[in-house]
């Protein structure tokens, strides 16, 4: 925060300061004047005996004139005090602790001495000691609160020494005194609850405008890069600077994933809707896997990226468990350019851990307490400029909790940094045989698709990629008039003129008379479709989804079709 931005902030603060310090002025005024109608009416009140059901009568006691002149001297001395105090702070506006105390016990002296002096006439002044510890706790804080409770206390300990009559009706002097004690606690309670609740609300609203600052950066600065590549790409005839661009592209395009996929994740996890389904897991394929799918974001970075081999099975969400490897993996790739990165296992009893180590430029202890925050990341100035808006880490902690792991990471600016995720589960149940991917070239060579897109350039974009992959595409923006038969659906959400893709997948199966396999794309958060979503058996995927994912999950639904058979 810049120098100029404080200044301003102590300036609104001190403002807002001086409003709530010249209300309680005026309200001080207020409670005068209250008091000297409250005489006035005692005054020209006559003694009226009151009877009410029962044997039981009482008497409104009225003034001696002597007593309430002498009743309205004080109030016009204790007036005096407040028309000084509202001019004071109207000269010097700001935050005087010494000014609201003279106040506090200004005000509980004048209550004391009325309740003292006037005794049961003046017991309705019993209800300004409450009013005064509150109105000063919910203008000018908590701490002022806790220090009118213990001047009301004091009040009543001075009443029952210096008044025989208070010490005649200590049952009401101990009524009072508990309900000036328990009225400003519950306060108290209060307060806290609100600063708490306002304290999130300003750290969230201060994560969003650091996510909204990163995110701007992260989706301008590949756009940027698209749009060279692309007009450098229209004008380039050699076969193999084309098939550099279109590398570069894909890498940039795979940052604007990154940045979607990391925004799905937070949002799933807003909503709650993630549920832990724990299986036996073999590490081994699964880190292979997570080594495979990073080679080439590593040799863009010029990491080199290893695993040590392991034989050891866990009891774990497989899809939670890559997530979180997954972003502990591309966070050591980002962060260490020209260097080494190494997945290992740990074990501990039966428990283990999955640690990423590298080499990179590791975290300045100050950022270490934030490192888990949302939105937040430890950037230096003059640092390599690295994707990303924070929310890595972030999801890797709320997953890890969901599953009843811990994560920790060990950072040193310049030597690198260890992020692990611990106490999982070893387990020795059987795993589940993974399907293996076909030998053939092209495994989805044959593969009948009916492709439902409502934007022609998304239609026509998907349709040219599942061609190239060997498939047999039935292109149409809407239901087809002629449904051909099929091996899956891929339908998008919306397709416009109120009509759903979850609506075209039943008319297709409908028509063919056959449940057929279905994947359903949508731009939507995931956990707002799925509420949607009345039929049970359709893969849901988010855009952007990556060509790779795409093909790995048709290539998924065609072996799995092979193993039916």
């Amino acid at each position: 925060m810049s120098k100029k931005t404080e200044k301003f902030n102590d300036t609104v603060d001190d403002f807002h300061e001086s409003r709530a310090e010249l209300n309680q002025a005026k309200i001080r005024l207020g409670v005068v004047s209250a008091a000297a109608a409250y005489i006035m009416l005692r005054w020209v009140a006559i003694d009226t005996p009151i009877q009410v059901p029962g044997d039981y009568a009482f008497i409104i006691l009225s003034l001696r004139a002597e007593e309430a002149v002498a009743w309205l001297l004080a109030c016009a001395g204790f007036g005096s005090f407040a028309v000084a105090l509202l001019l004071h702070v109207r000269k010097y506006p700001g935050h005087f602790v010494w000014r609201r105390l003279v106040a506090m016990i200004g005000e509980y002296a004048t209550f004391t001495f009325a309740l003292i002096a006037g005794e049961r006439i003046m017991m309705p002044f019993f209800a300004l000691i409450v009013a005064t510890a509150l109105s000063n706790g919910m203008r000018f804080g908590s701490r002022y609160l806790v220090v009118a409770a213990i001047l009301s206390q004091a009040s009543f300990v001075v009443m029952l020494f210096a008044s025989p009559f208070w010490r005649e009706n200590i049952s009401i002097l101990l009524t009072f005194s508990l309900a000036a004690f328990v009225l400003p606690a519950y306060a108290y309670v209060l307060l806290k609850q609100t600063a708490k609740a306002r304290d999130m609300a300003v750290n969230a609203m201060q994560a969003k405008s650091r996510f909204l600052a990163q995110a701007s950066h992260d989706l301008r600065q590949p756009v940027h890069a698209i749009g060279y590549y692309l007009d450098i790409l229209r004008d380039e005839k050699r076969k193999e600077k084309r098939a550099e661009l279109v590398d570069r592209i894909e890498r940039a395009l795979g940052s604007v994933a990154g940045l979607f996929k990391s925004l799905l994740d937070i949002s799933r996890l807003e909503t709650g809707n993630i549920n832990v389904k724990a299986e036996p897991i073999a590490l081994q394929p699964l880190l292979i896997d997570l080594i495979q799918q990073n080679e080439q974001i590593a040799a863009w970075n010029n990491v080199e990226l290893r695993t040590v081999p392991t034989r050891l099975n866990v009891m774990a969400d497989p899809t939670l468990l890559a997530t979180m490897v997954q972003n502990l993996l591309s966070n050591a790739i980002k962060y260490a350019r020209d260097s080494r990165v190494l997945i290992g296992v740990r074990r501990k009893g039966n428990m283990l851990a999955i640690e990423v180590h590298d080499q990179g430029i590791g975290i300045d202890a100050e950022h270490m307490p934030h490192i888990f925050d949302e939105f937040y990341r430890g950037h230096v100035a003059g640092d390599h400029d690295t994707e990303g808006v924070g929310l890595g880490l972030s999801i890797v902690a709320r997953l890890a909790h969901i599953s009843r792991f811990t994560l920790n990471l060990k950072s040193k600016r310049g030597v690198g940094t260890v992020a692990g995720i611990y106490a999982i589960p070893i387990t020795t149940k059987t795993v589940k045989p993974r399907h293996l991917k076909p030998e053939h070239p092209q495994p989805l060579a044959g593969f009948r698709v009916i492709l439902i897109e409502d934007d022609r350039d998304v239609l026509e974009a998907t349709q040219q990629l599942l061609e190239r992959w060997g498939c047999d595409v039935q292109a149409s923006a809407g239901l087809p008039s002629d449904v051909q038969t099929a091996d899956l659906i891929i339908a998008d959400f919306d397709l416009g003129k109120g009509a759903l893709g979850t609506e075209i997948i039943s008319a297709i199966r409908i028509k063919l008379r056959v449940n057929l396999p279905a994947i359903l794309l949508t731009g939507h958060a995931e956990a707002q479709v799925r509420d949607k979503i009345a039929i049970d058996d359709i893969q849901l995927l988010s855009k952007p989804v990556q060509p790779a994912t795409l093909r790995s999950i048709v290539s998924a639904f065609r072996i799995s079709g092979r193993t039916q058979s």
